[in-house]
């Protein structure tokens, strides 16, 4: 076996897919902290052993070719049964390393996210998470290109390419500071909102949210007090008394515990509950570790408090 050629290969695959992420060679060299000439000498050298152009070079960057979106392919693939192979000979060696890559809502990442992972880590203490999070469109990109392996998001929806795994619900409602009108009531309604400044998503976390449609219909403009990019933004400014918002239960038990915000359901009707799901990437091959964080990641979705009780 030509092990020095495989070495080789390794650093040409990895150069490769970096290369495609970034839709430049610069921009490649510059993540990978190497000179942009030993980028380029590698995805030549692969392209001349597939006998096959891997890219379009293009005035603004590179593009795959049919040929390189296969090469692509089959990388995502070899890395991921290269990772499962070295985490089993790792186990018959006493210690399981690796990492699990994480894209999720930032509301999942505030009390379910950590209570899995430092459940996990008892078990597989070797075992790091690099964790990203942002709206639903970026978390199921980096589902799509495999750069996560395990995705929580809100009300994705079914085309994606993509293994549900597991899902729950939790109601919208109000979220409001304790002291305010809406506080005490049992359940609000649009008309209830309306007489009150109201904090929303901002546009990316919008567009991408079951949100949307009831934002566009039922708040007039001059209501906006804030738009908020983030869900930790958007309570802050619920917080301080600047206006109220929309938000499912999970995500804010934490502050309503602990008497910083309140929280009243939606009329029943306006708005269906949202969908929280759990996805990894098609024909996805997991590692043993991967397999158990999953499970308990699962165990603690279903245990958690979607709703009031």
């Amino acid at each position: 076996m030509h092990f020095g050629w495989m070495a080789h290969l390794r650093i040409a695959y990895r150069y490769f897919a970096q290369a495609v992420r970034d839709g430049s060679i610069r921009r490649a060299s510059e993540n990978l902290n190497i000179a942009s000439s030993a980028v380029n000498r590698q995805l030549l050298l692969l392209e001349e052993e597939f006998g096959a152009p891997l890219f379009l070079r293009l005035p603004r960057g590179i593009k795959p070719t049919p040929e390189g979106s296969l090469v692509l392919e089959y990388i995502r693939r070899w890395q991921d049964q290269d990772r499962v192979l070295e985490e089993e000979i790792a186990a018959l060696r006493g210690g399981v390393r690796g990492t699990i890559r994480i894209a999720a809502a930032e509301s999942i990442t505030e009390t379910i996210l950590p209570q899995a992972m430092s459940e996990f880590r008892e078990q597989y203490p070797k075992v790091d998470f690099t964790l990203i999070s942002g709206d639903n469109f970026f978390l199921t990109s980096e589902l799509t290109s495999k750069e996560a392996e395990v995705v929580i998001a809100f009300d994705v929806q079914d085309r994606l390419r993509a293994s549900f795994v597991h899902e729950i619900t939790s109601p919208l409602g109000i979220i409001c500071s304790p002291n305010h009108p809406l506080a005490a009531k049992k359940e609000v309604s649009l008309a209830d909102c309306s007489f009150y400044p109201m904090i929303i998503p901002g546009d990316a976390w919008l567009q991408n949210s079951g949100l949307s449609g009831i934002m566009s219909d039922a708040i007039r403009d001059e209501q906006i007090a804030v738009r908020a990019e983030r869900p930790g933004m958007l309570k802050a400014m619920v917080a301080s008394g600047i206006g109220v918002a929309m938000l499912t239960y999970l995500g804010v038990e934490r502050e309503i515990d602990e008497g910083r915000l309140s929280w009243v359901p939606l009329v029943s009707g306006i708005i269906r509950p949202a969908v929280i799901s759990v996805l990894v990437p098609k024909d996805w091959t997991p590692a043993t570790s991967s397999r158990v964080f999953l499970d308990i990641l699962i165990r603690e979705l279903s245990a958690a408090r979607v709703g009031p009780t």
